[in-house]
């Protein structure tokens, strides 16, 4: 996973010397994750995180191919060539492609720490911090605002935690969000939730399934529940979470925003293939189950299927499918 922190050291108008120590402690967690860290080289927020991480590098480096391929878990951008700077950061940096990181450009071109990270975080600062935050909603990315030491960082969660149900509710519970404004003495346990809500965030933990909806196969939806549950994750089945709302939008919203998808073809229909086909276009791992003696349509023969004869070998077939499913979505993320 790759994360972008921004904000700024020295304007923090509460607790500054715990927010130092949060930085520091966030650099080395994020390596120590096995993440990457991006920044830009232009405050000394930067300096302060990518100096915690480089040294966390160092420190993990045992061998010459440790360190090659730890060296890649620090992305920091210069906008020019400055040897100044360079210097003063002491470690590789990255020629970014932008002349600057303003609003100036024909067209709206995010610098690349923020285009090329997965989530941002921003701690205190001020109108640099907003311009960074602003970037990073041009670009789309999930925005964690730590509350605690106020400025930018303080709002920029407020504003996100208003928006939290259209932005966030379907991938984190709200009481993990709100980890975001703790007020706590204990820098490393903060740098700890800061991270497992970025790792949530990036790995939805909703399942959606697709199957009959007729009352014969509950014992089925059952088995994915109970597998889900163990590692984690929650199966959701439109006719149970559904309102009033048109059912259609809500199936292509369900995949959209799961995890993975697990599919029952039984008793399969047009629409069972086609919620399937657009899981699979989403890239959305899909598992298919189906009990034993299904007939399957000839262009579903090179799809793996789990077939099943009773609820419990469903279970025990489907647990390996989720471990594996589960271990691969982590490898993706470059974290275990």
């Amino acid at each position: 996973m790759k994360i972008y922190v921004g904000g700024s050291l020295s304007n923090v108008p509460r607790y500054p010397d715990l927010c130092s120590t949060f930085i520091e402690m966030l650099g080395e967690r994020i390596i120590k994750r096995q993440h990457t860290l991006l920044t830009g080289c232009s405050g000394s927020l930067d300096k302060a995180i990518a100096k915690a991480a480089h040294s966390k590098i160092k420190q993990s480096s045992k061998s010459k191919s440790d360190r090659e391929r730890l060296r890649h878990q620090l992305v920091s951008y210069l906008i020019k060539h400055d040897q100044e700077t360079q210097k003063e950061f002491g470690f590789e940096l990255t020629q970014s492609m932008l002349e600057d990181w303003e609003f100036t450009h024909p067209f709206l071109v995010p610098p690349e720490q923020i285009e090329n990270a997965d989530v941002t975080i921003f701690v205190a600062g001020s109108e640099g911090t907003f311009l960074a935050a602003n970037w990073a909603r041009i670009a789309q990315k999930p925005i964690l605002g730590i509350a605690q030491f106020g400025g930018a960082g303080q709002q920029i969660f407020v504003r996100e935690k208003n928006k939290f149900g259209e932005r966030y509710g379907h991938l984190v519970k709200e009481q993990d969000f709100d980890l975001l404004r703790q007020v706590t003495t204990d820098p490393d346990r903060l740098a700890k939730d800061v991270l497992r809500l970025c790792e949530d965030i990036l790995v939805p933990k909703n399942v959606f399934t697709i199957m009959s909806f007729k009352p014969k196969y509950e014992s089925v939806f059952s088995s994915y529940k109970k597998v889900c549950k163990r590692f984690n994750f929650k199966a959701v089945r439109t006719d149970k979470t559904r309102s009033g709302d048109r059912i259609v939008p809500e199936i292509l919203k369900g995949i959209r925003n799961a995890s993975f998808v697990i599919a029952d073809v039984t008793e399969a229909s047009m629409n069972v293939f086609y919620e399937i086909g657009y899981a699979e276009g989403l890239g959305r791992p899909v598992i298919v189950t189906a009990k034993e003696g299904t007939k399957l349509p000839f262009d579903f023969a090179d799809i793996p299927v789990e077939f099943w004869s009773s609820p419990k070998d469903l279970c025990q077939k489907l647990e390996r499918r989720v471990k594996e499913t589960d271990k691969c979505i982590r490898k993706r993320r470059n974290y275990s």
